[in-house]
């Protein structure tokens, strides 16, 4: 068995009440690397084709990779994997914080629900034992309740919490999975999938050490990085700032999105800046398990109508435009309170602030009316507006409860699926970075497995200029030339499979992109050291990023088994109009014939049929994913002789 992992995978019954204990193998967890590869591995091979994900047999899987819990800055993050609920498709999430590492020194590097429970339950993890105990009473009630709750009542507040919330209970399709309140498995409604299962919350609790190959090469890493990660513009913006910043950055740049994506800048972004936020709400900065990043906010604000509990953490960027730019609310206070709220229940920031903007939008151009909004006039700029919307929302009240179904489905609802307006890619809602500054993100949104994401790839500013860390960082993936951010050409294209393959590497160990080049500043030579040094596997580069398309072709798959295929990897109309102010504005980044081009070419590079979207025989046996490709072979006779809905 590999270091850094305990060899031990705990699968739970929920319908039986039922829990089995599962030791895969060292080359299974060298195959994938642990997280969203091992989780898709269990959907794929276990999840009956065209099940709904609220259905008992949806498998749900949270797991740590193989690099989670080392004693290394940004080494803590997990994934839930299992079939969407807002997008159909195969999703994941990861999540930073403490419970992944919390998990492992339990005794598990994952834990695989199948099944519902008749009641509320929530699952206890210890010293290599479970238990699935009643959790009838703690149901219904917010997140930081129920984390006092369960830690109260099993005798220790080290306990580390994995929850549904309210919102997922009651199956918001874009509720989150939140541990430790303030981390957040954010995006494709796996806290839906809890409560679907009744599945309230995970626990997880041990004593366990997390063995590693090499520690002391680990130790001076830990203790150089902690030392000299401040010393470079990057390390010092995320201490200072974490991603609070970015409205001023991308305001300046024409690139923040503003009244549902109809603007990209502010005439002046301070009041939702970096400056402001510390200045009005930052209380004190924490990190994630062993890193000294301390990219975490934690707030106080005293306030008559917007105070805010410091417990539910601070909103990052995605949450300021989400609830903010893009709403064109630009009073910190109200988004902070916006960001409680969705912490409470336990939903998306993200599709949350979407969902309400494409609701104000539709609002506005006559598609619906107050008959269809309980009397609400939905507005632009309106905070008290928005922050009853959330509260509706996490209920499932009233008008609430069709917000609760996401954009897409109220896009169907409405008749406006084909609308330039609807800005989702396989029913999931875009995050709050332009692609037209930055192409490479629009190809990541239109691609991506799981849903339009902005944590697909890194985005195309970094490979810029070829003086930059970030740019020289990259080298050892093969890339060499900058590229402009908006040209989606055949360079561009070759850089982003590589880029994407890296990133899934990234997430499949179990790291956060903050730590590492180029994002962060490890440089990606030391990082594949650091990866020996804790496994002890004599690897390469290329072969964890080998290991980590394997998730990719098993995402891919299973997409392709529901009914997906390449014309769902395709971006909103909105992104094709030119920019409509800021820097640039009046221009067209890039059309929709040549953004078309660039999807056939990687279809082709990553060995995927340009029309099906299904990976090529070929591709599937390179990886040694036989298994795979006659699963899909059946598949495809099955659907010819017409015996497959």
């Amino acid at each position: 068995m590999p270091k850094g992992m305990t060899g031990k995978i705990l699968h739970v019954d929920l319908s039986r009440r039922a829990v089995e204990i599962e030791e895969p193998g060292e080359l299974f967890y060298r195959g994938l690397l642990g997280g969203r590869g091992i989780g898709y591995h269990y959907l794929l091979r276990d999840m009956p084709p065209r099940t709904d994900a609220f259905a008992p047999e949806n498998v749900l899987t949270l797991a740590t990779g193989v690099m989670t819990g080392a004693p290394l800055a940004a080494s803590c993050r997990f994934a839930a994997v299992g079939k969407s609920p807002l997008t159909g498709a195969a999703g994941e999430s990861e999540a930073a914080g403490f419970f992944g590492p919390e998990l492992k020194k339990a005794g598990f590097d994952a834990v695989v629900f199948r099944g519902a429970a008749e009641e509320p339950v929530y699952l206890w993890v210890t010293e290599g034992r479970a238990e699935i105990r009643d959790a009838r009473a703690l149901a219904m009630r917010e997140t930081r309740e129920v984390e006092d709750a369960i830690r109260g009542e099993l005798g220790s507040d080290k306990i580390r919490v994995a929850q549904a919330g309210p919102a997922g209970m009651r199956r918001v399709r874009f509720a989150n999975i939140t541990n430790n309140l303030g981390h957040f498995n954010g995006r494709n409604g796996f806290g839906a999938v809890m409560g679907a299962k009744n599945l309230r919350a995970v626990a997880a609790l041990g004593s366990g050490e997390i063995e590693c190959h090499d520690p002391e090469f680990l130790r001076r890493t830990a203790t150089d990085y902690a030392k000299t990660f401040r010393r470079s513009p990057a390390g010092e913006a995320l201490y200072t700032y974490g991603t609070t910043a970015f409205p001023e950055i991308l305001s300046a740049a024409g690139g923040l999105p503003v009244n549902h994506f109809r603007e990209s800048a502010l005439e002046d972004a301070s009041p939702l800046g970096g400056d402001r936020y510390n200045e009005l709400l930052l209380k004190r900065r924490k990190g994630c398990h062993a890193c000294p990043i301390m990219c975490k906010r934690v707030i106080a604000l005293e306030d008559p109508v917007y105070g805010v509990d410091s417990r539910y953490g601070g909103p990052e960027y995605e949450t300021i435009a989400a609830l903010g730019s893009n709403l064109k609310i630009l009073d910190l206070r109200a988004v902070a309170k916006g960001n409680e709220i969705c912490n409470r229940y336990g939903m998306d920031t993200i599709t949350a602030g979407m969902t309400i903007a494409f609701a104000c939008e539709c609002f506005e151009r006559g598609v619906i009316t107050r008959a269809d909004t309980d009397g609400l006039e939905l507005r632009f700029g309106d905070a008290a507006l928005m922050l009853r919307l959330l509260e509706m929302t996490g209920r499932r009240e009233g008008f609430g409860d069709l917000l609760a179904e996401g954009s897409a489905r109220l896009a169907r609802r409405w008749k406006v699926e084909d609308a330039d307006f609807c800005l989702c890619v396989k029913g999931q809602e875009l995050a709050l970075h332009d692609p037209r500054i930055k192409v490479g993100v629009g190809m990541g949104y239109a691609l991506c497995t799981y849903g339009a994401d902005h944590m697909d790839a890194p985005h195309d500013p970094s490979f810029v200029d070829p003086a930059s860390f970030s740019f020289r960082s990259v080298g050892v993936l093969g890339i060499h030339r900058p590229m402009p951010a908006t040209e989606p050409s055949l360079e561009k294209v070759r850089a982003f499979v590589l880029l994407e393959r890296y990133w899934k590497m990234i997430d499949s160990l179990g790291l956060c992109v903050f730590g590492f080049a180029p994002r962060g500043v490890m440089p990606i030579p030391t990082l594949v050291e650091c990866i020996r040094a804790v496994t002890g596997w004599e690897t390469s580069l290329l072969d964890l990023m080998q290991s980590a398309e394997r998730g990719t072709l098993l995402a891919r798959a299973f997409n392709a088994r529901e009914g997906f295929t390449s014309r769902d990897d395709r971006l909103p109309g909105r992104l094709f109009d030119p920019k409509p102010n800021g820097p640039g504005a009046g221009k067209r980044a890039f059309g929709r014939e040549e953004f078309e081009r660039a999807l056939r070419a990687y279809y082709t590079i990553v060995g995927v049929d340009p029309e099906t979207g299904r990976p090529a025989e070929g591709k599937l046996l390179e990886a040694g994913l036989e298994w795979v490709a006659e699963l899909l072979a059946r598949d495809a006779a099955a659907a010819g002789a017409g015996s497959r809905p």
